[in-house]
């Protein structure tokens, strides 16, 4: 996997660097960055993503020079097919008659690698049976956390899948996808048999600043405040990107 990630930024940078380079030739300007600023640039942004050996690595290749734009559009054919839709494919390329400056080289480096990188994050919430809180004008019980790891990448690119543990741990437990419907029986005021479904159900919403949450919810079919509801329940969400 990781050598498959080390593979599509080496090769989208590659190509940025070609670019860059190439352009400069014809082209000199100061608004366009010389090839040790693009090397400092890649350095700065990729951090996060490769480690130290693999920077140095990726740095050290050197980009040849004054390559044509028929050589840079048959290198994105070869190196970048599979890892880049065509859309961001004709972005690049694009790029070659136009120049660019260091904030776009970033924005690009920013946006390409996050399309192309594969991530996820698993996060576990534990919620006591008195914690939950019942919502009179919902008719339901609810619990909101926090949720920082919610970036609008993720919220709007990416995926964020609740689950939740029913069972005991070592013995019966099984873990359901949210939402989780489950019919159940009781007896009413009269002494009658009766059914009704439960269901438990997650949301979640962006805020700036790492302020996301996810709430998580128990809500009965006749929207009656059933005092068993609430219980201790351990949940689990996933963030995809």
């Amino acid at each position: 996997m990781k050598r498959k990630l080390f593979t599509a930024f080496f090769a989208s940078l590659f190509v940025v660097g070609i670019l860059i380079g190439g352009y400069a030739c014809t082209t000199p300007s100061e608004d366009y960055v010389t090839e040790q600023e693009l090397r400092s640039i890649i350095r700065d942004e990729l951090r996060g993503f490769l480690t130290q050996e693999q920077i140095i690595q990726l740095i050290n290749n050197s980009i040849p020079p004054n390559v044509s734009e028929e050589r840079i559009r048959q290198i994105i054919a070869e190196e970048l097919k599979g890892s880049l839709t065509q859309a961001q494919i004709d972005q690049i390329i694009k790029a070659v008659g136009q120049g660019l400056t260091e904030a776009q080289i970033r924005d690009i480096i920013k946006q390409e690698t996050e399309k192309i990188a594969t991530g996820w994050k698993i996060l576990n919430y534990n919620v006591k049976k008195e914690d939950w809180v019942w919502n009179d004008k919902a008719a339901q019980y609810e619990v909101v956390a926090d949720i920082p790891e919610l970036t609008k990448f993720i919220y709007e690119e990416g995926a964020a899948i609740g689950y939740v543990f029913i069972g005991t741990q070592g013995d019966d437990e099984v873990q359901k996808i949210l939402p989780y419907v489950n019919t159940y029986s009781g007896k009413n005021d009269d002494g009658q048999t009766v059914y009704f479904t439960e269901t438990i159900s997650c949301d979640f919403q962006f805020k700036d600043g790492g302020k996301s949450t996810v709430a998580f919810f128990i809500k009965s079919s006749d929207l009656f405040k059933d005092p068993d509801a609430p219980q201790n329940y351990s949940f689990r969400v996933v963030l995809i990107w």
